[in-house]
């Protein structure tokens, strides 16, 4: 049932986000009738997870198959030294029905695959995606242009990040109209191969987070049709202007259903 109002705890739980003119208590309201799926509970998911349970969010679907491995604890801080060889969603369970009662959590402790992607993501007002691979962010990029579900996709590396968000219904760039057909084969190296500095994803998460907020808001400037670079090593902020392609497979006017006739990879290890 939708909440339709604030109760004493919950105003005085979100007073200070409540008195921003940009959310109020009408808005505290739309974030406790929301659901955001996350993809991935590691670098990404781990700041994701936080705060969008802590601004009130009503429903969060974590997805991940992965186990927590000692290496994970330099920058997943949903997980405790103590979280070794448990699975990365109960881990996270633990530790956000502990920070806010309001936020009803559904664990799915199985890979994402175009198989069940479509299940698992259509009830979703928001996706957010935090892999470390690009055959999932392509897959999650299909899926959420398939149901024109809004969804944001980071990745970071080293002391480097990017950032896009994707409103389907607006026609907005996509990952496919920037990276193409692009999913076996991918050449590039992953954090456990070029390591990254655990705070860059932490940002990056944040980030990821104040999309959803804002889109479930409808407030301020999407990161759509650009991306954001970040370079924390030379403290430099980018914004890459990128356009919507028409002859795009996933979203252009030609376009298929891609979950019908593509393979992706069985990779869904997360930042």
């Amino acid at each position: 049932m939708d909440k339709m109002k604030l109760t004493e705890k919950q105003i005085k739980r979100y007073s200070r986000q409540i008195l921003l003119k940009e959310v109020g208590g009408i808005g505290q309201v739309k974030l406790l009738n929301s659901k955001i799926s996350i993809v991935g509970l590691g670098a990404l998911g781990s700041p994701v997870t936080y705060y969008l349970a802590a601004a009130g969010v009503g429903k969060l679907q974590l997805i991940d198959f992965d186990e927590v491995e000692i290496s994970n604890l330099h920058r997943q801080i949903l997980h405790f030294t103590k979280d070794i060889g448990r699975k990365k969603t109960e881990s996270s369970f633990e530790k956000i029905t502990q920070l806010n009662p309001d936020c009803e959590i559904e664990i799915v402790s199985e890979q994402i695959t175009k198989n069940n992607s479509k299940k698992l993501l259509k009830d979703s007002n928001f996706v957010i995606e935090g892999s470390d691979n690009l055959q999932t962010k392509m897959l999650i990029n299909d899926t959420c242009i398939h149901l024109k579900i809004p969804f944001t996709i980071a990745g970071v590396l080293r002391f480097h990040g990017q950032i896009i968000t994707v409103i389907p219904e607006e026609k907005t760039a996509c990952y496919r109209c920037i990276f193409g057909d692009a999913i076996q084969g991918d050449s590039s190296m992953s954090c456990s191969q070029a390591g990254v500095i655990g705070f860059v994803p932490g940002i990056l998460g944040c980030l990821e987070a104040n999309e959803a907020i804002k889109y479930i808001l409808n407030i301020g400037d999407l990161i759509k049709n650009k991306i954001l670079y970040v370079d924390l090593l030379e403290n430099r902020f980018d914004f890459i202007d990128v356009k919507h392609d028409d002859n795009c497979i996933a979203c252009g006017v030609n376009a298929k259903n891609l979950l019908d006739y593509l393979t992706y990879g069985d990779d869904n290890s997360c930042q």
